[in-house]
């Protein structure tokens, strides 16, 4: 019997003019979704390996005495990702470019060719169409489910026939889920098509699961609005009274509260003021040069002449090491307050699923706030691996000092470090290095818990209305 109730849903929201409409928006959007894509990873390429080789053609300048490797001044640009096809979110409004040296590393910035004006507007990718689009359209197909039966008095017939009221609820839930799914996989399938066909982007063999888990969490995402749907459909008598409610709810949970995130995080947290950081920085600096004789004799003061008596090369290397390491942990402070402030705002509209979408497709996708701490960390990484590259091959030179700190023109005029010329094939490059699938599993775990408790609290609040339903 519930199989006959899955085919009557199926068949009736297949006849209706709400899924012929449903259906021709769902092309629309996903074309204009690959087109706009398509354009966007073509400059957005052109412009990452433009920066990249000029960065590598700058490092490799470098390469001619080993110490100037420690001092230049390098750029990691963000690599587009194929997968901002799927969700792009705020990856336009987050840094772009973080700068370093061996010994320290910039703010990330945000830099290269952009529209000033066009960042008001929200991203055509598949994130914004399902969460927003789709979870409407789910509302539109599920609202009526009961209250709309009702009306008809075809529930009540349905009823009678001593069929299980369970059924009966499985059934339309199932025909609603299966109904909105078939326009869902034809937009996927257009999107994907565009893309594939343009030759603009490498869809990788990872890249394919990856895509198979979004779609799966899609539906999870959308199977909530229409467990709302059909709740809210059997806490009514009017099919009318259904939808105003839905819609009142919609507008809270996909608009009002993901909106607010920023704002409630405003309200609670004091936001960082670079100003204030700069102060410390020169605090921190000038405490420690105060201070210098703590680190050896004549630490403060040196001379460019590597003759003169009162230069202490070993007791500068000390304080100005010092000095870099309280600044960079002063840094550090001042970017983890800015994280911090950022992650509550995105935990305090965890009370919205399209919050808890949003956040595990970006998990899955790679894109987002997350790759950005990963990147910094990465280059945190690396500049420990060029400086023990620096000092093994610095070992080598009998003539140098073996002192490595970040002071260039003294470095360069005592030779604290080797000024011999290296083989630039062996100096290690930074490369951002992606999530595995395991690592985006990881970082998404927490929302997909939210997206499932989501489902189980509407289910089991459908459940018992429906059970408790009057189809008088």
């Amino acid at each position: 019997m519930i199989r006959q109730i899955i085919a009557k849903e199926i068949l009736e929201n297949l006849l209706s003019f709400r899924f012929v409409l449903s259906l021709l928006l769902t092309i629309l959007l996903f074309t204009v979704s690959g087109l706009v894509f398509v354009g966007r990873y073509y400059m957005q390429s052109g412009d990452y390996w433009a920066k990249t080789n000029e960065n590598l053609t700058d490092f490799r300048g470098h390469s001619d005495q080993l110490y100037r490797l420690l001092f230049c001044k390098q750029n990691a640009w963000r690599k587009p990702k194929p997968l901002s096809l799927c969700v792009e979110g705020s990856e336009k409004s987050l840094p772009n470019c973080f700068s370093f040296d061996a010994f320290s590393a910039g703010f990330p910035q945000i830099q290269g060719r952009s529209n000033f004006t066009l960042s008001y507007f929200n991203s055509i990718d598949w994130a914004f169409i399902i969460s927003m689009i789709f979870s409407f359209l789910a509302l539109v197909f599920a609202y009526d489910t009961v209250s709309g039966e009702k009306e008809g008095g075809t529930l009540r017939q349905m009823l009678a026939n001593t069929i299980p009221r369970h059924h009966v609820l499985l059934g339309k839930y199932v025909g609603v889920m299966f109904t909105i799914g078939i326009p869902l996989c034809i937009g996927l399938l257009v999107s994907l098509i565009i893309v594939v066909f343009s030759h603009a982007a490498v869809i990788s063999g990872w890249d394919w699961l990856r895509l198979l888990a979004i779609f799966v969490l899609s539906l999870l995402y959308l199977s909530i609005f229409v467990l709302l749907a059909v709740f809210v459909s059997s806490r009514t008598a009017h099919a009318a009274n259904s939808m105003v409610i839905l819609l009142l709810v919609w507008v809270v949970f996909v608009i009002l509260v993901p909106s607010f995130g920023r704002i409630i995080s405003d309200a609670l947290g004091k936001t960082p003021n670079p100003a204030e950081l700069e102060r410390q920085l020169a605090a921190i600096s000038a405490d420690l040069w105060a201070h210098s004789d703590q680190f050896g004799e004549r630490a403060g003061s040196a001379s460019t002449d590597p003759k003169w008596p009162g230069n202490n090369p070993p007791a500068r290397a000390r304080l100005r090491n010092a000095v870099t390491e309280a600044q960079n942990q002063a840094r550090e402070d001042y970017h983890n307050r800015m994280l911090a402030q950022a992650f509550d705002g995105r935990r305090l509209t965890c009370v919205s699923p399209t919050v808890a979408y949003q956040r595990v497709c970006e998990a899955i996708a790679g894109t987002g706030i997350s790759r950005c701490v990963e990147l910094r960390r990465q280059i945190k990484e690396y500049q420990t691996t060029l400086k023990e590259y620096v000092h093994t091959k610095d070992q080598e030179d009998p003539n140098s000092l073996h002192l490595m700190f970040p002071e260039q023109s003294m470095v360069g005029a005592w030779r604290a470090i080797s000024h011999d010329p290296v083989d630039f094939d062996t100096v290690p490059k930074f490369e951002e290095r992606d999530f595995t699938l395991d690592q985006s599993l990881g970082l998404a775990i927490s929302d997909v818990g939210l997206l499932v408790l989501f489902n189980l609290v509407f289910f089991a609040a459908a459940w018992i209305s429906f059970m408790r339903y009057d189809v008088r």
